[in-house]
């Protein structure tokens, strides 16, 4: 009887043993993880993560795929067949994310604001501007993985004009360098880095620096880094090793803005574009947004972009995303 109580002894002790070490097991095994990405400076983040080593310290092997045209990024994540997401626009995120609000989770957002502007309306150098009622009648471009045609039209209608006047173009990022010199449109929205880069052109002129900013509101969240709760509950640890990546990728930006400007331009190609335009680098002062991670977001601030999506009538529906913001604890 005795041996018998010796062996259950042996037995439950490798059992406590193994329920304590296991923990520290599973974080040393390798994990497998997808993510979709726009190529937008917005999706730095994950860059960088990807350059300073941080998802293989985190033992997780992350799997990059350029996300498609129509913000279909938006129903994988939620769906659970990619673990993250990031470069969307935020009003892209809320657009396809308006069927289930509640089924996401912001990771962090892309923040721009009157003192650091990354939207700018521009045109060329012989156009004659008086403000936004110039802009009835015109053809305005915009970056069509975004919603700024709704918000110029929204623009156009506060300020007491006819947004039905308005023709709006969607560009894609190479014909958002390319169409004003073409004169394809006679006005561009221009975000970072192409806001910057086309703001050096002696050819062109900014109308309306912080266009989005200053006329919709400030601050304005340009975009979103989302993961779901699908992936929270049935991929916990590939999800969670990248939402701890990430959060260091942002420390990083905010630490070292030039050595993330350089990894920006070897993943973005970005002195590539500045030559394709046809302007001298030392003339292009490109300024990164803000990378504000989700916990130091205030709920309001999204309440308040998908109101004011709401009445630019990118939403049809109102849509509660303050919810969805994670807590820091979910991100260590």
């Amino acid at each position: 009887m005795r041996a018998l109580l010796a062996i259950i002894d042996i037995i439950l002790a490798a059992v406590l043993v193994f329920v304590i070490e296991y923990p520290v097991i599973k974080s040393k095994k390798e994990v497998e993880g997808k993510v979709l990405y726009v190529k937008d400076i917005s999706a730095l983040p994950l860059f960088v993560a990807e350059k300073e080593g941080y998802f293989d310290s985190l033992k997780v092997k992350v799997d990059m795929v350029e996300a498609g045209i129509n913000g279909d990024e938006v129903d994988a994540v939620r769906n659970g067949s990619a673990q993250a997401a990031f470069g969307t626009s935020m009003e892209m995120f809320a657009y396809k994310g308006a069927i289930k609000p509640e089924a996401f989770k912001i990771i962090y957002a892309t923040v721009a604001s009157v003192d650091n502007p990354q939207t700018k309306l521009i045109t060329q150098r012989d156009t004659r501007y008086r403000g936004i009622k110039s802009l009835e009648g015109k053809r305005i471009g915009y970056y069509s993985r975004t919603k700024d045609n709704r918000w110029v039209q929204y623009i156009v209608k506060n300020a007491g004009g006819d947004p039905t006047k308005v023709k709006t173009l969607p560009q894609s990022q190479t014909e958002v360098l390319t169409s004003l010199f073409d004169k394809n449109v006679d006005y561009l929205i221009a975000r970072t880095p192409e806001a910057q880069i086309l703001a050096a052109s002696k050819k062109l002129k900014v109308t309306e620096d912080g266009f989005l900013e200053n006329y919709v509101s400030a601050p304005f969240i340009l975009s979103a880094g989302y993961t779901s709760q699908a992936n929270m509950q049935f991929f916990p640890e590939p999800t969670k090793r990248i939402l701890k990546a990430i959060t260091k990728a942002i420390d990083f930006i905010r630490n070292n803005p030039d050595k993330a400007l350089q990894i920006a331009n070897e993943y973005f190609d970005i002195d590539s574009v500045i030559a394709k335009v046809g302007v001298k680098k030392e003339d292009v002062n490109i300024k990164l947004p803000e990378f504000r991670k989700s916990y130091e977001i205030d709920p309001s601030e999204i309440q308040k972009a998908t109101g004011k999506m709401l009445d630019a009538e990118i939403l049809l529906k109102e849509a509660d995303f303050s919810g969805d913001l994670l807590k820091e604890q979910d991100l260590k």
